[in-house]
């Protein structure tokens, strides 16, 4: 008498574990996507592109931007127009409408030797300027520093007004006063007036990215008659 054996049942245990391997592969799959994603949306701080963000980090850790940096805030205008572009900073006198870059000394100021020669007083009052723009070339601020002096016939030098100012801030900078102000010979033929000041240049939806710490000295030397000369730095 033949006898068929019954088909085998179903491994119901080998279907199990398969499973439950594919829901733990799909978890962890899952769970490294989320965490990108997490790690996108962090980056992008409220809106900011991945991109910006990582040109922003730049310029806040080196104070400069490389061209990149440039151009990946050139696709977006709007956070450009806040930002300062180390690069296209300028100097700038008002009193003799000259412009240059670096340490600058005016060739024609208040004391003449001709004056002094003929013993004669007078008064002279500098206006120098530290003009910083963005990265779409508009302007961000002017810092400027003001010396309003006179000097007597014997050359004694005496201070009339003395400050400092900001002006056309386009809203993205914020003035922290000064970190330097000093002054020395007042009433004598040799004075100096250094003044430096603080300024943060600030994102919106990043933060503050820059500091700057526009330096401006004069020294006048009524004595000798010499033209008054300036350092600058940006």
């Amino acid at each position: 008498m033949s006898h068929v054996a019954p088909a085998a049942a179903p491994h119901r245990g080998g279907r199990r574990t398969n499973f439950l391997l594919l829901a733990v592969a799909f978890t962890v799959v899952a769970g490294l996507l989320a965490g990108l994603a997490g790690i996108s949306a962090a980056k992008s701080r409220s809106g900011l592109s991945t991109e910006v963000v990582r040109a922003l980090d730049h310029l806040k850790r080196t104070g400069e931007l490389s061209a990149k940096d440039r151009k990946a805030l050139l696709k977006h205008r709007s956070v450009a127009a806040q930002v300062i572009d180390p690069s296209k900073t300028r100097i700038v006198d008002v009193s003799t409408g000259g412009a240059g870059a670096g340490m600058s000394t005016l060739a024609d100021g208040a004391l003449t030797v001709s004056a002094a020669a003929a013993g004669k007083a007078g008064c002279h009052r500098a206006d120098r300027y530290i003009s910083y723009r963005t990265v779409l070339g508009a302007k961000a601020f002017d810092w400027h520093k003001v010396l309003h002096y006179c000097w007597s016939k014997t050359g004694k030098v005496t201070i009339k007004e003395r400050r400092y100012y900001i002006k056309n801030n386009d809203g993205f900078n914020y003035d922290r006063g000064l970190v330097s102000n000093t002054q020395t010979g007042k009433g004598t033929a040799h004075y100096a007036s250094t003044m430096q000041g603080k300024v943060e240049n600030c994102v919106l939806k990043y933060g503050c990215v820059l500091v700057k710490n526009p330096y401006i000295r004069f020294v006048v030397n009524g004595k000798k008659g010499r033209s008054y000369q300036i350092w600058m730095r940006k």
